[in-house]
C-alpha cells in the first residue's frame, strides 16, 4: 500500500478516462477496498481523487489545505477529506509523519453513499464520539497488521465508517459554483501537462473561458496556491525527479522543465527546498550510501511500515487522544 506519490499518473490524453474520472490520482486498493499506508512526508502539491480518505498525524504537525479552508494538525489529530476535493499538505516540522486510510468508491453504492463529512479532531475540543473514531481506527489497523479474517477486515472497515458517520457533521456545500471547480481541475491538469511550456495566468484563462480575475481568484481558493506560485512548485518537482534519475546538467533541466533562466531554478529551489539544484543532486547521489534511517531532506514522502509499534500508538490514541509520537522505523 502506497501513498499518493508512488502510485500518482497524470491523464495524458485529451480525452478522460473512460470511468468518467480526470483527478490527478490513481489509488491501487487491497481486497477490502482500502488503501492504507504510514508515511513521513514533507509536502504533497494540490490533487484529488475519488476515494474519501481520514488522515491521522502520527508525529509533528502539517498544514492541510483543503478546498476553501487550511487546517493546522498536530500529532495524534485527524482530519476527514471527502472525495474529489482538492487538497494538498506541507509538514511544519522536519520528520512529521501521517497514517492515511482511503476508502475505494466501491465501498458505496445507491443505498450507502459516500459520506460527505466536515470532521477534524483538536485536543481542546475531543468528545466521545471523536474517541469511538480513534478505537475503530485502531482496530482497523489491528486487523490489517494481524492479518485477520476477511470478513473481520472488512466488518472493521464499515464500523469505522459507521463511527465517522455518526461522529462528524454533514459537510457543508461549498461556496464555489461546481462548473468553477471543474474548471480548476482541468486547468490543473493542464498545467501538470504543460508545465515546460510558456504558461500565463492570462493564456490558461482565456482557454476556460472565464475572465482573468475570476480564473485567478477560483484558482487560489480552489488550489489553495496562487496560479505562478502552483506552476513554480509543479516545474519544480519536475527538475528534482531529473535531478535524480538522470545526469542531465543542470542548466538543459531548467530549461526542459520551463524555466526561463537557470537563476530562476536555483531560486525555486532555495525557496521550495532550502538548497540549490547543485547540493540537491550532491546530497540525493550521498544518500544512497547512508543508513535508510536518515532520512534525506528533500524527499517528499518516505513510507513507514504498518507494524506493533504503530498499533501500540493509535491504542494509546484511542484510550486518550493527545500528543504522542512512535518510531516506526
Amino acid at each position: 500500500m502506497f501513498p499518493f506519490s508512488v502510485t500518482r499518473k497524470l491523464v495524458s490524453s485529451p480525452q478522460p478516462p473512460a470511468s468518467g474520472q480526470s483527478g490527478c490520482e490513481l489509488i491501487a486498493f487491497d481486497a477490502e477496498q482500502l488503501n492504507v499506508f504510514s508515511a513521513e512526508v514533507r509536502y504533497c502539491e494540490p490533487h484529488w481523487h475519488p476515494a474519501p480518505e481520514l488522515i491521522l498525524v502520527l508525529s509533528g504537525s502539517f498544514s492541510m489545505a483543503v478546498s476553501e479552508e487550511t487546517h493546522p494538525l498536530a500529532a495524534g489529530e485527524m482530519l476527514y477529506i471527502n472525495a474529489e476535493e482538492v487538497h494538498s499538505l506541507e509538514a511544519r516540522e522536519p520528520a512529521s509523519s501521517l497514517l492515511t486510510v482511503q476508502f475505494s468508491p466501491h465501498l458505496f453504492d445507491k443505498t450507502h453513499r459516500t459520506p460527505r463529512l466536515e470532521f477534524r479532531t483538536t485536543h481542546e475540543t475531543l468528545s466521545e464520539s471523536d474517541r469511538r473514531i480513534y478505537r475503530a481506527l485502531a482496530s482497523l489497523i489491528e486487523n490489517l497488521i494481524r492479518q485477520a479474517s476477511a470478513f473481520s477486515r472488512i466488518a472493521a472497515v464499515y464500523l469505522l465508517l459507521d463511527a465517522l458517520e455518526k461522529g462528524a457533521s454533514p459537510a457543508l456545500k461549498s461556496q464555489i459554483h461546481a462548473r468553477d471547480i471543474v474548471l480548476i481541475k482541468e486547468s490543473i491538469e493542464f498545467i501538470n501537462q504543460h508545465f515546460d511550456e510558456d504558461l500565463t495566468l492570462g493564456q490558461i484563462a482565456e482557454q476556460a473561458g472565464v475572465s482573468y480575475h475570476h480564473f485567478s481568484r477560483t484558482f487560489k481558493k480552489v488550489s489553495n496556491h496562487n496560479f505562478k506560485e502552483y506552476l513554480t512548485l509543479i516545474r519544480t518537482n519536475k527538475a528534482r525527479q531529473l535531478l535524480k534519475d538522470t545526469q542531465i546538467p543542470i542548466t538543459e533541466i531548467s530549461q526542459i522543465c520551463g524555466f526561463r533562466e537557470h537563476k530562476h531554478l536555483i531560486f525555486a529551489f532555495n525557496k521550495y527546498c532550502s538548497m540549490t539544484p547543485t547540493e540537491f543532486r550532491k546530497r540525493y547521489l550521498s544518500s544512497l550510501n547512508i543508513p535508510q534511517s536518515e532520512i534525506e531532506m528533500a524527499e517528499d514522502c518516505r513510507c513507514l511500515p504498518l507494524n506493533e509499534p504503530l498499533l501500540n500508538q493509535l491504542v494509546a490514541l484511542a484510550e486518550h487522544p493527545c500528543p504522542q509520537t512512535v518510531t516506526t522505523r
